[in-house]
């Protein structure tokens, strides 16, 4: 009897052949029963097309596989088109999974003990190709452990490898720490099946905000501190944008200042919250500023786009930036967090 009928996000866009299939697969690998997946892809304009992945594979009963093409238009737009599609659906569960990430193999199954016992939104530890370690281990809130569970009041399982707290709890503990990758994420769709990624936030931010909606929204989250999910070597936006010699490094900058001065003015924070993010929304900012004018500068070009929506919703931003730019190259100390 089918009890699970789970709803997979998949954005495709990759420069690789052969990612795609090992995603997949780890889908078919979840330890669970009476569990359905209805695995939504969405081509965003790959320059290797997705269906090409998909000729050779064959998936069994359980899982099958909705492929959607569309124009390049950002990670958040082909997951909401992913989402609208699940919606349609009836899908009462969502999980999340990059093109170039695996899920271990009890991932699906400890995301659905948190959600049939009450949880909204579940989350889990994970590892990276280039990293050593877990991403847990380098967050501060982990490390001062004892500490981070006495002032977010989370309650542990018996084997200490699940943890639970409230969303409103979970959300403050969000705003301190960029708690989780996409690929770890699992909540309940028919609790909030109207929240989507917002599509402004092009390269940097949006699950970031979608994340803070959805457990300020929910009673319950459950963590897991098993590395349930491993993020490879794929085309990923985000972290192929640190290099401040390439123009995407401005780019991401840029949208992680609209970011956090949105988070600012849609999200009720305590004073030390807000002047956290505040400092957030200062330094990138800044650091947007200089890097925008040096790739001027030096050739590297310009992103139109971004500049228009930040003089749109925050004009006097905009025009600090040539300020913020000579204030960089007097004195560096304020491109550092």
């Amino acid at each position: 009897m089918l009890i699970n009928n789970v709803g997979v996000v998949i954005p495709f866009y990759q420069r690789a052949s052969g990612i795609l299939a090992k995603a997949l697969l780890s889908i078919v690998a979840q330890q669970v029963e009476n569990t359905a997946f209805t695995i939504v892809i969405v081509d965003d304009g790959s320059p290797v097309a997705a269906d090409n992945e998909l000729t050779t594979l064959e998936l069994p009963e359980h899982c099958r596989i909705e492929l959607i093409k569309q124009k390049n238009a950002g990670p958040a737009v082909a997951r909401n088109t992913a989402l609208d599609y699940l919606q349609e659906c009836g899908i009462s569960i969502v999980a999340f999974l990059d093109s170039d990430d695996v899920w271990k193999e009890q991932h699906i199954s400890e995301a659905l003990s948190a959600l049939s016992d009450g949880a909204g939104f579940y989350f889990c530890n994970h590892s990276r190709f280039n990293k050593t370690g877990s991403w847990f281990n380098s967050l501060e809130c982990f490390e001062n452990w004892d500490e981070t569970a006495d002032v977010y009041d989370i309650k542990l399982s018996v084997d200490k490898q699940l943890a639970e707290l409230t969303g409103a709890n979970c959300f403050k503990l969000f705003i301190k720490d960029y708690l989780s990758q996409t690929s770890c994420i699992v909540y309940d769709f028919k609790s909030q099946p109207n929240a989507r990624f917002d599509p402004s936030l092009v390269s940097a931010g949006e699950d970031f905000l979608l994340w803070l909606q959805l457990v300020n929204n929910c009673e319950k989250v459950v963590f897991s501190f098993n590395e349930n999910t491993y993020c490879g070597e794929g085309v990923n936006i985000y972290f192929d944008s640190f290099d401040w010699s390439k123009l995407d490094s401005s780019t991401q900058v840029g949208f992680e200042f609209v970011l956090f001065k949105m988070i600012l003015s849609t999200f009720f924070l305590q004073e030390n919250e807000h002047n956290h993010i505040k400092r957030m929304a200062e330094y990138h900012l800044n650091l947007y500023s200089y890097l925008m004018i040096k790739h001027l500068i030096s050739g590297k070009g310009f992103n139109l786009r971004l500049a228009t929506i930040i003089f749109k919703k925050f004009p006097s931003s905009m025009f600090s930036v040539p300020f913020r730019f000579l204030m960089a190259v007097v004195n560096r100390d304020i491109l550092k967090k």
